[in-house]
């Protein structure tokens, strides 16, 4: 068992933070005990890895309810969704353990929603319509659980009618502190202040994420110390994405596969790219090369379908296709190289950053020149660009006075980044900026300068 699950709250008063969030949490719920609640479900919004489906769980502990509980994130359609609530919604029931429960005792399910943001389908066909249907005919509570509120939300005005919310905040630095110091506490591990401290501040208040790093760092040693830091990288993918691409090219086990892919934080869209990557390297037969391809391209018909058709229920196929189906289609030895991030993913971050440069550069010039952006972009960036390569004096200048950024004058110069031309720039540009004047009128219009303003 994980850290994070191992040390998950027990019950509502265990719960870091969100005073407020738990307090109506609590109001909301003993509102059902009473009787029947103005809202039949409560979303618990917020970002993820604070809290909000520990203190769901946490509520059904303290209640004393059974708990349904359905993943979105996996079973997206309104079929898998009118299944769970059904195990739920009828007001007699049997708790855990098996004993029969009447309502008028308080025996009540919750049913628990999570990553309610990720259901797909129109209102009327799809999931978002049967969670309003669910809460609509439901005898017991719901818990919807998202991290963005306006997705889930913006698809249906009855969702937001029929539900209260209910909002969690990400946790605070010293709080996160003390609850990775009590872990470690527990598990017998000395983790120095210093490691503690660098954990906190990448988690960005995800609670979740800090748990698992000090897991990554700790287990089984007594003792972590600084260095210990630099073990440190990307986290979710590293410990999520290359396992599972291992088990599908490599354990030659379609339920391991399957299982491996379902439990990624990854749409099929992505994995895809992952498995299409690395399958020709591991690969190494033509005939484990044929049959792989053949399943991927099968999945890819799937998705096509999906995306075509707004089905998404299409997803369970096309993803049971790049998981199994790859994995069961290697009969020889693989090869065992190096895994590989796709190629894709990292060329289209490169032209997310790219077209991020062109944009800001070219709302500077046209602010600088009192012209529009789109005359920028479409008429006078080539011309602007010949000129910057060819006149030292106005490269570092117009660097200077328009505060350019590394990636801005990357794309005038034509030159990388990192290159020595672009640094060796940005210095004199910062020389020439700093001997200027506070009150620079650089960039103003001729007919407002005081000369002709004084001639006029």
């Amino acid at each position: 068992m994980s850290w994070a699950e191992r040390h998950r709250p027990k019950d509502l008063d265990d719960i870091v933070a969100n005073p407020t969030a738990v307090a109506e949490l609590r109001k909301w719920a003993a509102a059902w005990q009473r009787g029947r609640p103005d809202k039949k479900a409560v979303i618990l919004q917020g970002p993820p890895g604070i809290g909000k489906t520990s203190a769901a769980l946490a509520l059904a502990k303290e209640m004393g309810w059974s708990v349904v509980e359905m993943n979105a994130s996996d079973s997206r359609n309104a079929e898998a969704i009118r299944k769970v609530a059904t195990r739920g919604a009828v007001l007699q029931t049997f708790s855990d353990s098996g004993e029969f429960l009447r309502a008028a005792q308080g025996g009540r399910k919750l049913i628990v929603l999570d990553e309610a943001d990720n259901v797909f389908g129109r209102e009327d066909r799809g999931g978002i319509g049967a969670i309003v249907e669910t809460i609509q005919t439901s005898g017991q509570p719901i818990v919807l659980i998202a991290n963005d509120y306006y997705g889930l939300t913006r698809r249906s005005s009855s969702l937001k009618r029929l539900s209260k919310t209910i909002k969690f905040q990400p946790i605070h630095d010293d709080a996160m502190k003390n609850i990775l110091r009590t872990i470690t506490t527990k598990e017998g591990v000395d983790v120095a202040s210093e490691v503690l401290d660098v954990i906190v501040e990448r988690s960005s208040g995800d609670l979740r994420s800090a748990i698992n790093d000090l897991e990554s760092l700790a287990i089984g040693k007594d003792a972590v110390r600084a260095t210990g830091t630099k073990a440190l990288g990307y986290r979710d993918r590293e410990r999520t994405i290359f396992p599972a691409i291992e088990e599908i090219l490599r354990s030659g086990d379609a339920r391991r596969a399957k299982e491996a892919a379902t439990g990624l934080d990854e749409s099929p869209e992505d994995l895809i790219l992952w498995v299409d990557q690395n399958l020709g390297h591991e690969f190494g037969r033509p005939d484990d090369l044929a049959r792989g391809y053949d399943a991927l391209s099968r999945a890819d018909v799937f998705l096509g379908r999906a995306r075509r058709r707004q089905s998404f229920g299409l997803w369970s196929y096309a993803k049971e296709l790049m998981s199994s189906g790859v994995a069961v289609a290697r009969k020889g030895r693989g090869r065992g190289g190096q895994l590989e991030f796709p190629y894709y993913l990292i060329q289209m971050a490169r032209s997310r950053a790219q077209r991020g440069a062109r944009t800001s550069l070219a709302t500077k010039l046209a602010r600088h020149l009192h012209v529009s952006r789109t005359l920028i972009l479409d008429e006078l960036l080539p011309t602007i660009r010949m000129l910057f390569q060819g006149d030292e004096e106005l490269r570092v200048n117009l660097t200077a006075a328009l505060r350019l950024e590394d990636a801005e004058v990357a794309l005038l110069m034509e030159e990388p980044e990192s290159s020595h031309a672009v640094k060796h720039l940005l210095e004199k540009a910062a020389l020439v900026a700093g001997a200027r004047a506070p009150e620079s009128k650089e960039g103003s219009l001729p007919a407002f300068d005081e000369d002709d303003a004084d001639a006029a």
